[in-house]
């Protein structure tokens, strides 16, 4: 047996170390192993090998390492690193530090039997490090560098992609880099120059760094390109390098890392951001004492404040004392819910701004943990001031139609559809008036069982063009308390797309109305009738006679035949007024805006009035009329006014304040005693009237449902007023 190897083991403790040490000694009976803690051990006597223990926490076997080769002599033995984990930031450090091997801690001793055999490899090999070879020589004779630098078993463990790079030519590469490239090892060597494994437009850039460090140009270490797959495919790699002196000629010694993982997270992150910055909400996130550590664009544009005012304060810059009780609160209540089966809180808050302000919103927090530990919140806060200028508009807007529905003198219910039937959801007190039923009797039963009277034959119709969501306006029968009666029933849906569907029924009682207006139809006929009667009846002996004192005045002179002639066209002239009176008496259900001057005008060309003035007060405006009958109306005043006030009688026609027109004369006028009886058939003042003129007049303004007056004009004339009922424009 020869000498043995001598294995100084540096670990932070003295036991770790003589633990180490007894253990690798127990895989090769050749190690001999000595325990220390301090790079100043090595000079009690010949090292061959270092093993330097790793821990990130207490242990740092690399700087350890530096200490050591830095004292004289020490500069050419090999180390060995024996980490308790795999880390790809300690094999980068190791390879730029010149480290032999790295031998990761396993839980049983197969870990140190591989440590014995890297000891082995590692003395076996140890030479200097000053002058290396080149790697693999086509005949094999030449030392590879990276045996030269006690660094190929580093390599060869495939924890990290590693290459030596000459002229853009691969001069090593391990298995890592070979795998993820999808080529074999000879394949790089023999074929493949860098270029070839990246994406066409980062080549430029990948080439300049490379020739850049290989001629000492570049301080930068770390590059990122687009790689190219054997298959095709990208990925995203991360080349870190220093340049070595391999025999005079300078190599690139590289670490290669797939970063594509990484760089999708951080490309996702980028858009995360930009997100987030461009939302429409405040996104926020604040540390365990309540101090901002982020806040997005939205955040800044609402309070007014800078990022660096806002990152690294208090919450309360931005809210109340109470506001910030309430969150604290909310935040003990989600770290006590017990398996956390709710996550967050909404609350409202007013946010105060940078100029005073505040402003009402809507705060979502979520709290944030780290190993159990409570470490902020982060929160989404959206400005509600439209939502609740919105919602009081909405409520002002249901309180003024509750009012008008409560107020409203027709019957009111709002329903449901349920089954093909309304049923009651509120009714108003005019329907608990009129049908006799209380808001707690009817509510929520069949509308139709309540005031369906049983003659009814179209409810099931009706219910089925409701139900549609079609709006409805028909003339209905329905029971009221005092019996049945006519409504006008209007409906009115709330929303079409609603299930059940629901709205509104008015009922406008218009029995009255239908009375008064089959009275009245009643009476248009029996003038009709009445009219056709004097057509016919009349008309035929009057006819004849005429015909009869036609032939007299041919054969006869006489006196009496021209008085017969007189009474003969007096009795037309009667069946012709009553012709008319029975004509204008009918109804005028269809009146139409009219202007009261162009008529006024047509009314006074129909009469003899040659000598007889017109004077029109402006404005007249407009009144609904039928034509036709406005103009018999005037035109029979104006005869009266030229019959009764001579023919050269001044005729004013002008508006009324109130509403309506008057008709004024410069006449004599009628005495007070009289002017009750001007409309009564047969009353009349000269000796050939009829006494029917002004009873058509009454006759027209009584089909319009308007009014009419008789008074003194302002120069003792007589003025008729005319009253609309509506606004007379």
């Amino acid at each position: 047996m020869g000498s043995p190897i001598r294995v100084l083991v540096y670990d932070s403790t003295p036991s770790g170390a003589e633990s180490i040490g007894r253990r690798l000694e127990g895989a090769d009976d050749e190690i001999a192993a000595q325990a220390a803690t301090s790079p100043r051990a090595v000079t009690t006597g010949p090292v061959d090998c270092l093993v330097c223990a790793h821990d990130s926490e207490s242990h740092d076997a690399i700087e350890l390492i530096e200490e050591l080769r830095s004292q004289p002599g020490c500069r050419a033995i090999p180390a060995i690193v024996f980490p308790k984990s795999e880390s790809t930031t300690l094999l980068r450090r190791a390879l730029s530090a010149n480290v032999a091997d790295c031998v990761v801690q396993t839980n049983d001793d197969s870990c140190y039997e591989a440590l014995a055999d890297s000891v082995r490899e590692v003395t076996a090999t140890s030479r200097s490090v000053d002058h290396p070879g080149r790697v693999g020589g086509s005949n094999g004779s030449s030392l590879s560098p990276m045996d030269a630098i006690d660094l190929r078993r580093l390599a060869e463990s495939n924890l990290v992609g590693t290459v030596l790079i000459q002229n853009l030519g691969f001069e090593y590469v391990n298995d890592h880099v070979a795998e993820l490239f999808g080529y074999d090892r000879t394949t790089f060597l023999e074929e493949l120059s860098v270029t070839d494994l990246v994406y066409e437009p980062d080549k430029p850039h990948l080439v300049e760094y490379l020739q850049r460090r290989e001629w000492n140009l570049a301080e930068e270490s770390l590059h990122t390109f687009r790689g190219v797959r054997e298959d095709g495919t990208i990925l995203q790699v991360e080349l870190r390098s220093d340049r070595i002196d391999a025999r005079g000629s300078p190599q690139l010694l590289g670490l290669l890392s797939d970063v594509t993982p990484r760089k999708r997270r951080e490309k996702e992150l980028k858009r995360y951001r930009s997100i987030v910055n461009t939302a429409g909400d405040i996104v926020y996130a604040l540390d365990s004492d309540g101090k901002f550590t982020f806040v997005n664009d939205r955040g800044l544009g609402l309070t007014g404040y800078d990022r660096g005012e806002i990152i690294g304060s208090h919450v309360s810059k931005l809210l109340d004392e109470q506001a910030v009780e309430k969150g604290e609160t909310h935040i003990r209540e989600l770290l006590n819910t017990e398996g956390q089966t709710q996550s967050n809180k909404t609350y409202e808050i007013a946010l105060r701004t940078a100029d005073g302000e505040t402003v009402p919103c809507e705060a979502n927090i979520t709290i944030l943990t780290h190993n159990g530990e409570f470490s902020g919140t982060v929160g989404v806060v959206r400005d509600i001031s439209k939502q609740q200028a919105l919602e009081a508009a909405r409520r002002a807007e249901r309180d003024q139609f509750a009012a008008l529905f409560e107020n409203i003198t027709d019957p009111a219910v709002q329903y449901e559809m349920r089954d093909g039937k309304p049923h009651v959801i509120a009714v108003n007190p005019s329907f608990e008036a009129v049908f006799g039923y209380s808001q707690a009797e009817i509510e929520g039963e069949s509308l139709d069982d309540a005031i369906l009277p049983d003659s009814a034959d179209n409810a099931q119709i009706l219910n089925e063009h409701v139900d549609a969501g079609n709006q409805i306006e028909v003339e209905v029968t329905r029971m009221a308390k005092d019996g049945p009666r006519i409504f006008r029933l209007s409906t009115a849906q709330i929303v079409s797309t609603a299930t059940p569907k629901r709205g509104y029924a008015i009922y406008s009682d218009v029995t009255e109305q239908k009375r008064r207006q089959d009275e009245l139809e009643r009476q248009n006929q029996q003038l009709e009738e009445f009219a056709s009667v004097v057509s016919h009846d009349l008309r035929q002996p009057l006819g004849i006679a005429m015909g009869k004192l036609s032939i007299l005045n041919e054969t006869y002179d006489s006196a009496h035949i021209d008085d017969i002639e007189d009474a003969l066209d007096r009795m037309e002239s009667l069946i012709q007024n009553v012709l008319t009176l029975a004509r204008q008496g009918r109804i005028v259900d269809t009146p139409t805006p009219t202007s009261v001057k162009r008529v006024v005008t047509g009314a006074w060309e129909m009469v003899e009035s040659k000598r007889a003035s017109l004077n029109i007060d402006p404005p007249l405006g407009s009144i609904d009329a039928d034509q036709q009958r406005l103009q018999e109306l005037l035109e029979n005043l104006f005869r009266n006014a030229i019959e009764h006030a001579g023919p050269t009688v001044t005729v004013t026609v002008g508006s009324l304040s109130g509403g309506g027109f008057y008709v004024a004369d410069d006449g004599p006028g009628i005495p007070p005693d009289e002017r009750d009886r001007v409309f009564d058939r047969g009353f009349t003042t000269t000796a050939d009237g009829t006494g029917l003129g002004l009873v058509i007049v009454k006759t027209i303004v009584d089909a319009h449902g308007w009014e009419i007056t008789v008074t003194e004009s302002e120069t003792g004339g007589v003025r008729f007023e005319i009253t609309d009922p509506s606004p007379f424009r």
